[in-house]
This record gives C-alpha cells, structure tokens and sequence, in this order.
C-alpha cells in the first residue's frame, strides 16, 4: 500500500479516536487546538537547543517546528495552521510534500498574532500543548487547557499504532541498523567511541540533532553506566586501551517516529565468562521477544527477565543459589538495575506506559522495581523494547559487599569483570495476534 493510502487511513483512524475522546471527556467542547510545542533559549543566552515537536502534534502533520497548530472540528478535514514567518536569519521554507499536505487543509501564517482569526469559538475550544499563556490569551477557559482527562485518554491510545505509525518505525529501524554495521566494524578496526560515534552518523547520514537522543557509544567498563554520555576520543594510539566490549545503544528517527537500539560486541580474546554471558544474554532476549503477545502483563515480562539473568548469573558461577531467591532477594537487581523495556513511538520512552485504562487509573510498578516504565498488560498494535541487561556496576556492587547478599556473590570473578562493563541486548518489538514482530530483526 503506498504511503499517502497508509496515511489517510492513518489520519481517518485518529480522527475517529480523537473525536470520541473530545465527546467522553469533554462534553460542550467542539473542538481541539493541539500545538507543536514552542522554541526557548538557553538561561542567558540567546541560542537555543534543537526543537523537537510534542508527538501529539506529530501524529497529524509531519512539521517538526515550534508553534504550528493543528485544529480538529469534528465533521471537518484537518487542519494545519503553520507558521511561516518572514525571516532572513534562518531558512523558513516548509515542504509540503502530498502523501501527507493531501490529508490536511493547510493555512499559511507569517505571523502567531494572525493564529486567533483562524479559530472557531474559543469557549468551546480545548487547547493542547506547552503553552498556556497562549491558549489564556487567545481566551480559552483554564478547563480546557490540557484537561487531564482528555490527555490521559490520548496517551493511552497512543500505544496502539496504526499502519503508517508501524511502517514508519520499521524504517527508523533499517536505518538505524546501517550506524550499527558501521559501529561494530569500527570498534574491531580498534577505533575509539568518538570514532564510532562518527561511523554511525556517517552511514545512517544524519546530524547528532536529528537522532531520537544523544548516542551511547560505551567501550570496555564504560559500558556498565546505563546512560554513559561521553565519546572518549584519542588522537594517537599512546594510552588508548584495546576494544574489549562495545556498548552501543543508539537509533533514527522516520518523520518523527523512533528507533531504540542496543547491541554489545566483544573482542574475540574478552574475558571467556563475558562471551558466555554474552552468548546466552542473546539467548534469553530471544525468548523474552517471542513472550510479546496480547494479553501478557509487562510486569511480568520483567520478572521473568530477572528470573532468566539470575540463571546466567548461577551458570556462569558469577553468583551462587538459587535464580528465584535471587531475583526476590534483589540481588539479581544489583546486575539488572534497569526495566526490560518501554512503549515505543513519536518519543523513545513513549506516552502513557503506566496507564491502565483511558480513564488515567495507574498501573504501579512492583514495589521491588519502581522504575519500570512500562506496566501495562499489551494489546495487539503496541510497540515496546525488549532490552535486558547484566552489568558489573561499581557503585551498586562496592555497598553490598556489607549486606546479606555479599554472600551470594562470587567477588573474585566480578572483580575479574568489571573492566568490561556490561551486556544490553535491545529489539523494537510489535505486538500482534499471531505473537511478536521484531521491527529490528525483521526490517526487509
């Protein structure tokens, strides 16, 4: 099916949820005013960080620029009222290309004063978006500006993706995968995080602004901080140490929808127990993705990740017992401090993870794992991550050599361990059906 038909059935379907969201939630309203988010300078300064659109906003309109609205009148086609300013400092022009201008009915705006002239009554008028003052100014009642009930409503039918929304993400994995190739080749050629920064940006051709977030590139024991945010870079070989382990974790965007990919490479002559853990890691992420089907609660998900990193830990002698007293005594935490995954879309840890119904109710984490971000049971159309992990981290393992659980712990080999950090092994993965579709390995 070509694009403009997936995204006029995909514009067709929000438009029926959308209005049935506006009529349960909002009753006297007739229609919404959603915004694609503003532009703001850095404290002091007169620069400001690269501007990504709210993913509400980015649902409707592919335009991934500050104050550009979208309105919704029920009945009507939508449209976009976008902000071309007359400018001579920065390029303003705005592509419309059809498989998407077809499905909306544009108007141009050189001025945000011009935005009001535009509008149905605003009395009636529900406001989405960052900013408030606006929406008071133009005179839309407080009520109406971000109702919880309506956003809650919204977010959690973002989960479930359309046609389009899974087409777009399947790309965003393809190309994702080219930076990955290019970074595997570069750390066995013994090139340093910088470097495979580079060749990953140099083979999906991309800025570091147009990513979904800022790549973790992670050689040897930097791999086992979750979040590592550096490129270390040498500019002669004097000092640099051997590539043991790479951990990459690092995706694309497909006109606004994300990829969120991880991969962990070891050099042949790593540490034998690392490439055994490395080995049955794959293993298990494997069998996790095939448990994606409707109907299974992502809490449980994680628990039986922990249950499968507390027998690598037990096979491998890195710690003694058994996996179940692991995993309840937080000791399998102490390895595995992360949550197995999270809803995936217009943001990388998407809206809307820890909903249980359209009416805003929470479904809270296992008190054992608060930061789980996704604790939803799954419905055919969501897209989540699958990304368990085994690190040697420092700064939780050094305090618990003082708890009951030191005596679990075979801390000769952890110490033998640390300098290679750690394993993530990550997949975008579709729910349906007829089980898991994993975007990342099925991109052909």
């Amino acid at each position: 099916m070509d694009t403009q038909t997936l995204f006029q059935q995909h514009i067709t379907e929000l438009q029926q949820g959308w209005n049935a969201a506006l009529q349960n939630t909002q009753p006297g309203c007739d229609a919404i005013l959603i915004h694609s988010g503003s532009s703001h300078n850095y404290f002091a300064d007169d620069h400001a960080p690269p501007f990504k659109a709210w993913g509400h906003f980015l649902r409707w309109a592919p335009v991934d620029r500050p104050d550009q609205f979208v309105l919704l009148v029920p009945g009507h086609k939508p449209r976009l009222l976008a902000l071309v300013p007359r400018d001579f400092w920065h390029d303003q022009s705005l592509e419309t290309e059809r498989w998407w201008a077809d499905c909306l009915d544009i108007t141009f705006m050189e001025n945000l004063s011009e935005l009001a002239t535009h509008l149905p009554g605003v009395t009636t008028l529900v406001f989405l978006g960052e900013n408030q003052k606006l929406a008071a100014d133009l005179g839309i009642p407080a009520q109406q500006i971000n109702p919880a009930s309506l956003l809650s409503w919204l977010d959690y039918d973002r989960a479930v993706k359309t046609d389009y929304e899974i087409g777009r993400l399947r790309q965003a994995n393809a190309h994702a995968l080219l930076g990955h190739g290019a970074a595997e080749q570069t750390f066995r050629d013994g090139g340093d995080e910088y470097d495979i920064h580079h060749a990953y940006l140099a083979a999906c051709q991309v800025l570091d602004q147009e990513l979904p977030y800022s790549n973790i590139i992670a050689l040897n024991e930097k791999a086992a901080i979750l979040h590592y945010q550096n490129k270390r870079r040498y500019l002669n070989s004097a000092g640099k140490p051997p590539n043991n382990v790479l951990l990459i974790d690092a995706g694309c965007r497909a006109y606004g929808y994300c990829s969120d990919i991880t991969r962990t490479w070891a050099a042949e002559d790593a540490h034998p127990v690392f490439h055994e853990l490395l080995k049955r890691m794959q293993a298990l992420q494997a069998s996790l993705v095939d448990s994606v089907v409707p109907g299974v609660s992502f809490a449980d998900l994680h628990r039986k990740a922990h249950l499968g990193v507390a027998q690598l830990l037990t096979d491998t002698s890195i710690c003694y017992g058994n996996p179940g007293t692991l995993v309840d005594d937080g000791t399998s935490t102490l390895f595995f401090p992360h949550g197995l995954g999270h809803l995936l879309g217009l943001q990388v840890h998407d809206v809307g993870g820890r909903l249980a119904n359209r009416s805003g109710d929470i479904a809270p984490p296992p008190e054992q794992w608060p930061g789980l971000r996704n604790t939803r049971t799954l419905d055919a159309g969501a897209v989540v991550t699958i990304e368990p992990g085994l690190y040697f981290i420092p700064a939780l393992l050094e305090p618990a050599r003082s708890t009951t659980a030191a005596k679990s712990i075979n801390w000769t080999l952890v110490e033998e361990l640390i300098p290679f950090g750690g394993i993530r092994i990550e997949d975008n993965v579709l729910t349906t059906d007829e089980g898991a579709d994993n975007l990342t390995r099925n991109v052909a």
